[in-house]
């Protein structure tokens, strides 16, 4: 595993403390030749050129990966899968450097705003809205994005260590009498057996949200979504069929939400966790907003009306679940529900 290495580089005024290096091998610019522009009265447009080239190019490079990435996840294996997830997530990272880089650029400000732990992370589930709800989220004046919506730090790139994890968040910045807070959205980390104590050790204070879709049609839209990936080649009551038979009942096991979250109880209270409902959001997104900015301390925000309009990805199914399939989930999720019910003290009405 190629490891980061953050050099002394690109300074603006008194200089940058820190600038990723190109895992693939493209080592960062000489910080020499910027300090010796920092002085230089063009030196700021130059930079700003050069900070303009390379997001250029390290998008060039991301769009080639993502195509990888796209391919890996039709052909190959898992591991080479995850390698090529992990390339990705590098260079979005190293992307969102420039870019803040070019904005101190432009800003003439001493040094980029990188480098912090998230004040809050959603933690899933798959195919439940966090797409739509991060996005919303971090539309309020108060929250910053990170490097990309989903890290993936806690479940795929642990060993890249948490400095690399800080350079994924902007510093906060002190805004209209307030500091502004960041965080991530991965949702494949509800169900990771390792995540929730990983990020107990480092992360210990963030808050932590959870949305939950009925979980037969998280099932069903999970399906397919692995269908239209290459992932999944049978019908969808023939993999139900499978998941029922076996042990550990496949995918289906990822929506008996509370067996995942008795495990993350272990590592983090109640007060820590704020579990929606995901049929709420999308009726009523600015009432559960609202929800959302008191358990994170945020000031009262209305979005515009067009942010609050449900862009889920659904992609489209081409059927609806046949009436008996969906009582056979509807009878196999019942008591794992009752007892989620029992957990969180509310009925979900599933």
């Amino acid at each position: 595993m190629p490891a980061f290495r953050f050099d002394k580089a690109l300074g603006i005024a008194r200089g940058v403390k820190a600038f990723l290096k190109d895992p693939e091998g493209d080592a960062a610019p000489d910080a020499e030749q910027h300090e010796d522009r920092a002085g230089n009265p063009n030196g700021t447009q130059q930079r700003v050129r050069e900070y303009q080239n390379e997001l250029k190019n390290k998008r060039r490079e991301l769009s080639q990966i993502t195509k990888e990435v796209r391919v890996a996840k039709r052909e190959a294996e898992r591991p080479e899968q995850i390698e090529q997830i992990k390339r990705a997530k590098r260079k979005q990272q190293e992307i969102f450097w420039i870019k803040n880089e070019l904005r101190a650029a432009k800003e003439q400000v001493e040094e980029p705003g990188t480098g912090t732990l998230p004040d809050f992370v959603v933690i899933g589930a798959p195919k439940c809205g966090t797409t739509f709800f991060y996005n919303l989220l971090v539309k309020h004046p108060h929250v910053e994005p990170a490097a990309c919506k989903e890290p993936n730090y806690f479940d795929l790139l642990f060993d890249e260590g948490t400095e690399w994890y800080r350079h994924c968040f902007p510093r906060p910045r002190w805004k209209d009498g307030r500091e502004t807070i960041t965080g991530e959205a991965t949702p494949s980390y509800l169900y990771h057996p390792r995540v929730p104590e990983r990020m107990a050790e480092v992360i210990p204070q963030t808050r932590l949200i959870a949305l939950l879709r009925n979980p037969v049609d998280r099932t069903y839209s999970a399906y397919y979504h692995r269908m239209r990936s290459g992932k999944e080649t049978r019908a969808f009551e023939e993999a139900i069929e499978a998941a029922l038979g076996s042990p550990s009942y496949g995918h289906l096991s990822r929506a008996i939400y509370v067996d995942h979250l008795l495990h993350w109880s272990r590592f983090y209270s109640d007060e820590h966790l704020l579990v929606l409902k995901s049929e709420d959001f999308f009726k009523r997104p600015q009432e559960i907003l609202k929800r959302v900015l008191d358990f994170l301390d945020l000031p009262d925000w209305e979005p515009e009306a067009s942010e609050l309009l449900d862009k889920r990805n659904t992609g489209g199914y081409e059927q609806k679940i046949d009436p008996a399939t969906r009582r056979r989930l509807q009878d196999f999720f019942e008591p794992h529900n009752r007892r989620l019910y029992d957990h969180l003290g509310v009925d979900f009405g599933w």
